[in-house]
C-alpha cells in the first residue's frame, strides 16, 4: 500500500513542516551489529537489459536499465503504501498554504550529486519546470493536474509549487518525482530519447559496468546518509524465465528476485531455511460486476453474490495462505485499522449463502429447479467470469467463484481472454463478471475510492473508459464525500469523509473485494539480512527497478 503518516503531514499539518524519518536510517540503526560488504545479486526474467539510464524515461515499463530508479536517482520522499510510514529523502519538510494551492518544500542540505557538485533547491525547481518544458517526461501528469509554477523560495533551501486549484491530493505524484541535476540536464537538447549513459544522481550507488544481460553498481562513497549503503555493490542479471530466476534464489546462487511463485510456502520457503517471501497486500483483487446491466443493476443481487463468496477460501486456494482475504469495504489490509471505524465495520457482511438466498427470495427472486429466476420470472442466464488467459491465481479464483455461485442458483463459465481482449472488455463494459485488481498505491483510501467510484471516472457501457470506474456505479453521496476530502487539510474531516464512502460501499456493494494483492519480493537470507518483512515492513516490496520503495531495500540489506 498503509496509511496516514505521510498524508497526515501533507494534508492535516498546515503548520507541521518536518517529516518523520522512518525509513532507511531509522531501520538500519536499530541494529548495532550491521556487517558491511558484499555484492547483492539480483536476478530478473528480463532476457535483456536496455542500455538506458534516463530517470525521466517516458517509455514503457522495462525501457530503463534496472537500478536506474532505485540506485542512482532519488525522489523527495517515500510514503509506504502498505504501512503509511514516511521516509524523507531529498525533502525534509512540507507546508501547504493558500487553501491547498501552494506547497512549500524544504530541501535537504549536505547532499552532493555523484560528480561532486552540490544538490540544491534549484535542482528540484528545475526538475519540475523541465517536465513542463518537455511534457512527455511528465509521466505523473503534474502540470496537467494544475501545477502552475515551480520556483526556488525566498527562504534558503525551499521550493514553492503553486497550483491553479486546491491540490492536496496531488501529493503522491509530487513526492515520487525523481530529481535530476540542473547542471547536467540543462545542456541536454533531446531529453525524451536521451539514454544518459553516464548517470549523475544523488543515490547510494554508482554505475560501474553495463552489458546487455548484466549491470553492476558500486557503493557511492559520498552518499549523504552516513554509513549507508551497507553492501559494496549491487548487480542485476537478466535471465530467460521466471523459473530460472526462482531457481537461482532457491539454491542461494542469487539474493533476490521479484516474482509470484505458486504455493511459495511449500515450493520455495520450505526448500531451504534461508528462502523467504515478503508479499505485503497493498492492493486488492476484486470481483467487478457490470453494474450498469442486469442483473447487476439490482443491489440485492449484488449483495447476495457478495454473501455467497467465501473470500477466505478464495484467498487460500489462490495464494496458499500467503495473502489474506480482502476487507469488504475495499480498504486494503494495512489501512483498515486507521481508516475503518467500528461504526462502519459493523456493516460488513459475512459468508452466508443461506441468508443470501433468503434475501433474494424476499426481493422476488425464486430458486426453480436449482436455477435462480429474477422477479419477472426470467431465469438468470449463464454468466461469464472474465479473467486473463493463463493467470493461474485468477483461474483458481474464478473456478472457486463458479462453485460458490451455484449455491444460490447462478450458473457461470470462466472466460479466459488474452490481454488484447481481456483489458478492452473491462474498459468497454462488455463483461458481466470480471476478476481484476484495484488501483491504489497510496497511503490513504481516497485514491482507490476515487478511481473506483467517482462519477467523473465513469462512462456508459460500450464507451472505452479512461479511468478505473470499471463497474460503472456512482453515487452523489460518494461524490460529495470524495470532493470534501480533496478540499480539506483536516485529517479528522477526511476520516469522516472516508467513513461515508465506506458505509455506501458496504450498503450498495458496487464491487466485491476478494483477496489482497501484493508485490512479490522473494529473497535469500543465506548471506544477507536486513530484508523487508511483515515484522519490518519498511517498504511495500516494490520491484527492484522501481523508485524509492526499492531504494530503501538496497539501503537496508547487509551481510547476514
Amino acid at each position: 500500500m498503509r496509511k496516514s503518516r505521510l498524508f497526515a503531514v501533507l494534508t492535516s499539518g498546515a503548520c507541521l513542516t518536518m517529516m518523520l524519518s522512518l525509513g532507511p536510517t531509522a531501520t538500519a540503526s536499530a541494529s548495532a551489529n550491521i556487517r558491511h560488504g558484499g555484492v547483492l545479486h539480483v536476478v530478473m526474467p528480463w532476457v535483456t537489459i536496455p542500455d538506458n539510464f534516463n530517470p525521466l524515461n517516458p517509455g514503457q515499463e522495462g525501457s530503463t536499465a534496472g537500478g536506474t530508479l532505485s540506485l542512482l536517482y532519488e525522489g523527495l520522499a517515500y510514503d509506504n503504501p502498505y504501512t503509511g510510514a514516511v521516509s524523507d529523502l531529498l525533502a525534509t519538510g512540507w507546508k501547504w498554504s493558500n487553501g491547498g494551492m501552494t506547497l512549500t518544500i524544504d530541501t535537504r542540505t549536505g547532499v552532493d550529486w555523484n560528480d561532486g557538485k552540490p544538490f540544491s533547491a534549484a535542482d528540484v525547481a528545475f526538475t519540475f519546470n523541465y517536465i513542463h518544458k518537455y511534457p512527455a517526461l511528465d509521466i505523473n501528469g503534474l502540470w496537467a493536474a494544475g501545477l502552475e509554477s515551480a520556483n526556488v523560495g525566498k527562504a534558503p533551501n525551499t521550493v514553492v509549487l503553486t497550483f491553479k486549484t486546491p491540490s492536496i491530493v496531488n501529493a503522491p505524484n509530487i513526492i515520487k518525482q525523481l530529481i535530476i541535476p540542473k547542471h547536467i540536464w540543462s545542456k541536454i537538447s533531446d531529453p525524451v530519447t536521451y539514454p544518459n549513459l553516464h548517470p549523475v544522481g544523488t543515490g547510494a550507488f554508482l554505475l560501474k559496468t553495463y552489458e546487455p544481460t548484466f549491470v553492476s553498481y558500486v557503493k557511492n562513497p559520498n552518499y549523504w546518509q552516513a554509513g549507508e549503503p551497507y553492501v559494496n555493490g549491487v548487480t542485476y542479471e537478466a535471465v530467460k524465465s521466471d523459473a530460472t530466476a526462482e531457481l537461482l534464489v532457491l539454491n542461494g546462487d542469487a539474493a533476490y528476485t521479484y516474482d509470484y511463485i505458486t504455493d511459495a510456502p511449500a515450493t520455495f520457503e520450505s526448500a531451504h531455511p534461508w528462502n523467504k517471501i515478503y508479499w505485503p497486500a497493498y492492493e486488492d483483487n476484486i470481483l467487478y460486476m457490470n453494474d450498469a446491466a442486469a442483473p447487476f443493476n439490482d443491489v440485492n443481487f449484488r449483495k447476495a453474490v457478495a454473501m455467497t463468496v467465501n473470500t477466505t477460501q478464495v484467498a487460500n486456494l489462490a495464494y496458499f495462505g500467503a495473502l489474506p482475504a480482502a476487507n469488504e469495504s475495499g480498504i486494503t489490509t494495512g489501512q483498515v485499522s486507521s481508516w475503518v471505524p467500528s461504526s462502519v465495520s459493523s456493516l460488513q457482511w459475512s459468508y452466508n449463502p443461506s441468508a443470501a438466498l433468503t434475501m433474494l427470495e424476499s426481493s422476488g427472486y425464486k430458486l426453480v429447479g436449482g436455477q435462480l429466476e429474477d422477479p419477472s420470472g426470467n431465469t438468470i442466464p449463464t454468466l461469464k467470469i472474465l479473467i486473463g488467459a493463463g493467470w493461474t491465481d485468477f483461474i483458481s479464483v474464478a473456478t472457486t467463484l463458479q462453485s460458490e455461485l451455484k449455491q444460490i442458483g447462478i450458473t457461470s463459465t470462466v472466460d479466459q481472454e488474452p490481454w488484447s481482449t481481456y483489458y478492452p472488455s473491462i474498459l468497454d463494459g462488455t463483461y458481466q463478471f470480471a476478476v481484476s485488481w484495484s488501483n491504489n498505491n497510496n497511503a490513504t483510501p481516497y485514491y482507490e475510492y476515487y478511481d473506483l467510484l467517482d462519477s467523473n471516472e465513469m462512462v456508459p457501457d460500450g464507451t472505452a473508459s479512461t479511468g478505473f470506474n470499471w463497474e460503472r456505479w456512482s453515487s452523489p453521496t460518494v461524490d460529495s464525500a470524495l470532493a470534501s476530502y480533496a478540499s480539506t487539510s483536516s485529517l479528522s474531516v477526511q476520516k469522516t469523509d472516508m467513513a461515508t464512502v465506506e458505509k455506501s460501499v458496504l450498503q450498495n456493494v458496487p464491487v466485491i473485494p476478494l483477496t489482497g494483492r501484493a508485490n512479490w519480493t522473494d529473497y535469500s537470507t543465506r548471506y544477507f539480512g536486513g530484508w523487508p518483512s511483515q515484522t519490518n515492513a519498511y517498504n511495500a516490496g516494490e520491484p527492484p527497478d522501481n523508485a524509492t520503495g526499492a531504494e530503501l531495500m538496497f539501503l537496508n540489506v547487509h551481510l547476514g
